[in-house]
């Protein structure tokens, strides 16, 4: 009798120890197939696996306008691009100009936002550098750039340098004028910028303010100039306006001998309408 309970008490330790054992290899197989899957996740990475490293691809494109290589761009002429393309641009104008806004010439009428200038009109060269015009929207007073990071227009027309270009030297104006459109260019990158040469004066206008046909002309160059150093592009409109010498045409100018009238400001639009930004 006494053997016979030794014998199960035996059976039942060699049991208990083959259930021990079985435990023990289950664990481990577990064990492994968990540590060398690598079909997990966590979060959306694959554990067991190092994560791809994607870089990031820059456009090197760059607009042909927005880049300055010594080379004057020019806007050669076009078939009609029609009213819908002067509706689209912007005008950051001096006195000359102001009939655009007062005449009422574009979309909108008197209550144009195409139009950026000062409150007066006038846009002194000192000033270009940071020029401040009212804001279409709400009328308060920024300067360009903010206007152009805020509206991003697609097309920037600059008629420039006609008030006080007699006080300035070409250095100076030229730092000014470039330091204008690098800010805009930063604020607004997507924006074409085309420069306008300056109207000029009539041929009986009182140049005691040391404004000529012949001072106009100097001031072209250095526009051209700087449009050449800034990649920006050239439109030589005021030429439907001016005679062969370069001076404004009785015709095209208000009664002070300097300022663009509806006439004169039409002829610009015409110019610009077949000399498209293509």
């Amino acid at each position: 009798m006494r053997g016979r309970l030794t014998a199960i008490k035996n059976i039942a330790w060699a049991l208990a120890i083959v259930l021990c054992l079985l435990a023990v290899f289950i664990g481990l197989l577990f064990s492994a197939f968990t540590r060398s899957s690598e079909e997990q996740f966590r979060g959306g990475v694959k554990l067991g696996t190092r994560p791809v490293k994607t870089e990031r691809v820059e456009s090197t494109e760059t607009r042909p306008a927005q880049m300055g290589d010594g080379t004057l761009n020019t806007l050669p002429e076009t078939e009609d691009a029609g009213q819908a393309y002067i509706d689209s641009l912007t005008f950051l104008c001096d006195s000359p100009y102001i009939g655009l806004k007062r005449y009422g010439m574009l979309s909108g009428g008197e209550e144009t936002n195409q139009v950026w200038t000062t409150p007066s009109g006038v846009l002194a060269v000192a000033d270009l550098a940071d020029s401040r015009i009212v804001f279409p929207n709400d009328g308060s007073i920024v300067t360009a750039a903010n206007a152009a990071m805020i509206l991003q227009p697609r097309i920037l027309i600059m008629g420039l340098g006609n008030d006080g270009i007699a006080n300035i030297d070409q250095f100076d104006f030229m730092d000014r004028y470039k330091a204008l459109i690098g800010n805009i260019r930063k604020a607004s990158p997507e924006t074409w910028i085309v420069c306008l040469p300056l109207t000029s004066v009539t041929i009986d206008y009182d140049t005691s303010d040391g404004l000529s046909p012949a001072k106009c002309s100097e001031a072209n160059e250095w526009i051209q100039r700087v449009c050449s150093e800034t990649g920006v592009y050239y439109c030589d409109a005021v030429s439907a306006v001016q005679d062969v010498s370069g001076m404004l045409l009785q015709e095209y100018a208000s009664a002070d001998g300097r300022t663009l009238n509806s006439t004169g400001l039409n002829m610009i639009l015409q110019y610009l309408r077949y000399h498209a930004v293509q």
